[in-house]
């Protein structure tokens, strides 16, 4: 990186900065209690709600990980991860009314209420912990690994200002997260843009782009994966039933103002993302287009590199900026979550805010403790050496699929009876297929979800009788 932008980065990243403290630190209130540290109080208003809702959409995995993959293998990254993603968000507008319906601050207190079974509550919520430490994992290797670049620094540094960054945002709770993903995504839609725009205009067009991968490798521009049609198809629903079974988007429409405020949020929802995803699909087409070389890097740094060679000095910034922010939104947001898992759902400490308030606040006070141990645990996770972080990140979203997706969905009045028992043995299975048996997440994800309908509709059929 030359002086010039090396000097725009670190003024960049000096205003984010500045901003994401200010921002955040208005958060922290003297009068918490666990409603308003989980879900605001359930008052988040429309553009606040559409904000934190599409930034913690947009991770690292999104923005470097689709985009190095579709730069790398053409359009099956399209089918199998954007496709995927937007199905799962077609799924949810019909449950907004049967999460709303109880007043509950998490998904896996939600289970339990609605199937009857505490143990429901315990095995997500560790289910929980697992996948977000892993997917939080993600994050701090994209950031560290683009902050390290955009400010030539050591990846040791820089894993320790993403740890630093994402603590600050999560210690004020939904709040914090909310104003930090306000920010975020005013970062991010921007730098995506800028930088789709000037790829798609230094290419000559999208017919133009196309026309020359076609004639470097016409593989590229086909829409199902070179290792068929299976694949492409396992891949898309394991993306889709994950986001469909979310935790992260459950919160959101949980935490807006009404229903119709939770429905307008997914609806605008949509658009946005949508958008940024097409930017995205020019930047990595196009700049597959424009390189004439590949660059043997790992997929984040090679995203850093590849992009600061292609555009000028200060788009360049933007995009990059732009893959922060998406880090920090995400991380932030599921090491909520995860704090949320182990302390409320886990250990279940179920004190009143209004009769024992310093009990409240040690309570607050212990998901603080949470938040630090979670997020010290990912951090010294993502010094070994890991798979790539679409992979972390189908394995995560194949766990929360297993616990959530069928209990959420399912369009028969089935007991509780045997649930319990379907998650768990569905657990046991995918693990073991994906550890041992060699299977991808995906798939692994599938033969559990068989596996856990059959023993939950077996069960229900006996509790009938």
């Amino acid at each position: 990186m030359n002086d010039t932008a090396l000097l725009y980065s670190l003024a960049a990243f000096g205003l984010y900065t500045l901003a994401l403290i200010l921002l955040a630190g208005r958060s922290f209130s003297w009068r918490e209690n666990r409603r308003l540290f989980y879900v605001s109080r359930g008052r988040i208003p429309l553009l606040s709600s559409i904000a934190t809702f599409c930034a913690t959409w947009m991770s690292g995995a999104s923005l470097v990980g689709f985009t190095m993959y579709l730069y790398l293998s053409g359009y099956e990254a399209f089918t199998g991860s954007v496709h995927g993603w937007l199905l799962g968000l077609v799924f949810l507008p019909f449950i907004v009314l049967r999460l709303r319906s109880r007043p509950v601050l998490s998904l896996p207190e939600w289970l339990a209420e609605e199937y009857g079974d505490q143990r429901l509550r315990t095995i997500s919520a560790l289910s929980l912990v697992l996948a977000y430490t892993f997917y939080i994992v993600i994050q701090f290797l994209v950031f560290a690994k683009v902050v390290g670049y955009m400010l030539d620094i050591a990846y040791p540094l820089a894993s320790l200002l993403v740890y630093l960054f994402v603590l600050y945002t999560t210690f004020g709770g939904m709040p914090a997260v909310v104003r930090s993903d306000v920010l975020n995504m005013a970062v991010i839609l921007p730098g995506v843009s800028i930088a789709g725009w000037i790829i798609f205009h230094n290419a000559g067009g999208l017919g133009a782009i196309h026309a020359e991968v076609f004639a470097r490798d016409p593989s590229m521009l086909a829409i199902t994966s070179r290792e068929g049609l299976l694949f492409t198809l396992a891949m898309m629903l394991g993306w889709g039933f994950g986001v469909a079974a979310n935790p992260q988007y459950a919160i959101r429409i949980i935490s807006a103002r009404s229903s119709r405020t939770a429905w307008k949020m997914l609806a605008a929802a949509g658009i946005v993302v949508s958008w940024i995803y097409i930017c995205l699909t020019v930047i990595g087409l196009g700049g597959r287009a424009q390189l004439t070389m590949d660059i043997p890097f790992g997929r984040e740094a090679g995203f850093a590199q590849i992009f600061s060679t292609i555009l000028p000095p200060v788009p360049s910034m933007l995009l990059l900026l732009a893959v922060l922010a998406a880090s920090v939104s995400t991380a932030n947001s599921q090491l909520l979550l995860a704090a949320c898992s182990w302390c409320y759902d886990f250990r279940r400490e179920n004190s009143r805010p209004d009769k024992d308030p310093l009990r409240e606040d040690r309570f607050i006070f212990n998901n603080r403790v949470a938040i630090t141990v979670i997020s010290t645990a990912a951090l010294i996770i993502s010094f070994f050496n890991l798979p790539g972080i679409l992979i972390l990140g189908r394995y995560s979203w194949s766990v929360v699929a297993i616990c959530f997706l069928l209990p959420l969905y399912s369009p028969l009045r089935l007991g509780g009876r045997g649930l319990f028992i379907a998650i768990a043995s569905a657990l046991v299975l995918h693990t073991l297929l994906v550890l041992f048996g060699g299977k991808l997440p995906e798939i692994g994800m599938l033969y559990a979800l068989l596996l856990e309908a059959v023993i939950w509709a077996c069960a229900s059929k006996g509790e009938r009788r």
